[in-house]
């Protein structure tokens, strides 16, 4: 979506659909009803039903009023044969029911009997899952036409890779954009791309930049284990390590995707959650510090806690200290390079970048070896 009213169209559509699959007068889709249990999908449709490419999983709490055209976005893709699994964590208002009365045979629902967490509804969508390719939409997100089928064709044309992911815009609560944000936000993801092209780095310095649509192999998932649900927060940056650490990762370098920010976010409090952030990505990444040795993502542990501490400068607005952090990382790949040994991928000229689809090359030649959990 380059332009903002083609994007402002294809918003209204999402809309329109997520009318059409709430309003108990609507046509059913075909494949027929559903069962009672407010369940569907491959299983309950048949050998009619081609079988899916990719398993959008769509974990739910309480997210009654956005629902409706998170799915509908899903259910509007064309190219790609889906299923969407939705789990219910134990939602206290309508989130279960509204999904439930979709008739639609891709569409299943899965209930928590009580709270359980991000991570249980990952761990439950990826068990329930048909297809070799999950995608992640979160339940108060949407998805834009082709999203599905380019992160498919992504994966495809890069068998190694582990992951895609893609770029993204922010809408307001009530999932509208403005022409000014619309030409801001693409401006400077574009630019962010640019001259921040290393995930790997990205990861430990900002955070999750490879969180949007992320679509990962099934057998990727299996290999790096399950989501952690001991986690109350950070569960896909987690994950993203995980993988990361052993995979390359590829960038569809399209606005394939549409996050909704809510009331409250103003500048105070999105320094207050980007801080808490950032301590529980510290707390993560030092844990897989412990657990790999002192490396992670091809860094030492020097080096991630100088990229953590930059990190950190940006979620206080200190700006002024990120020219003496890179400073130290010149200083320490300079010293690496020195002493005969290939620097941690902070130079421009290391494998940090890697190919123009996958923006890195593998951390470790070994990267199907052990486990991470």
């Amino acid at each position: 979506m380059n332009d903002h009213h083609q994007l402002s169209a294809e918003l209204d559509a999402i809309r329109s659909a997520a009318r059409r699959l709430t309003d108990p007068g609507a046509e059913p889709a075909p494949g027929g009803d559903p069962p009672a249990d407010g369940s569907s999908g491959p299983d309950a449709a048949g050998d009619a039903a081609p079988p899916p490419e990719v398993t959008v999983a769509m974990p739910a709490r309480n997210a009654a009023p956005y629902i409706a055209e998170a799915i509908g976005s899903v259910l509007r893709q064309e190219g790609v044969a889906l299923e969407l699994v939705v789990v219910d964590d134990a939602s206290t208002d309508a989130t279960a029911e509204i999904v439930g009365a979709i008739r639609d045979p891709r569409v299943r629902l899965l209930r928590n009997d009580r709270r359980r967490g991000i991570g249980h509804g990952h761990n439950r969508a990826l068990e329930a899952a048909h297809a070799p390719l999950i995608a992640h939409v979160d339940a108060d997100d949407v998805i834009l036409q082709g999203a599905l089928a380019a992160m498919v064709e992504a994966l495809r044309a890069e068998p190694e890779a582990g992951q895609a992911y893609c770029n993204h815009y922010a809408l307001d609560a009530d999932g509208h954009i403005e022409a000014e944000d619309f030409r801001r936000q693409r401006a400077f993801l574009e630019a962010q791309r640019r001259e921040h092209p290393a995930y790997r780095r990205g990861l430990l310095r900002h955070g999750m930049v490879t969180n949007t649509l992320r679509t990962y192999r099934r057998d990727v998932l299996r290999d790096a284990g399950p989501f952690d649900e001991g986690l109350r927060f950070a569960v896909d940056y987690e994950m993203a390590l995980r993988i990361a650490d052993r995979y390359p990762m590829t960038l569809v370098p399209r606005f394939l995707y549409a996050q909704r920010l809510h009331a409250g976010n103003t500048q105070e409090t999105m320094r207050l959650r980007a801080l808490r952030s950032w301590c529980q990505r510290r707390r993560i990444a030092e844990r897989l510090l412990r657990e790999r040795d002192g490396r992670l993502l091809g860094y030492g542990r020097v080096e991630v806690r100088l990229l953590m501490v930059g990190g950190l400068a940006d979620a206080l607005g200190l700006g002024h200290l990120r020219g003496a952090l890179r400073a130290l990382l010149r200083e320490r790949s300079g010293r690496a390079r020195r002493r005969g040994r290939k620097g941690p991928g902070v130079s421009a000229k290391t494998s940090d970048r890697g190919s123009s689809r996958s923006e890195e090359s593998p951390a470790h030649p070994d990267r199907c070896g052990r486990r991470s959990r």
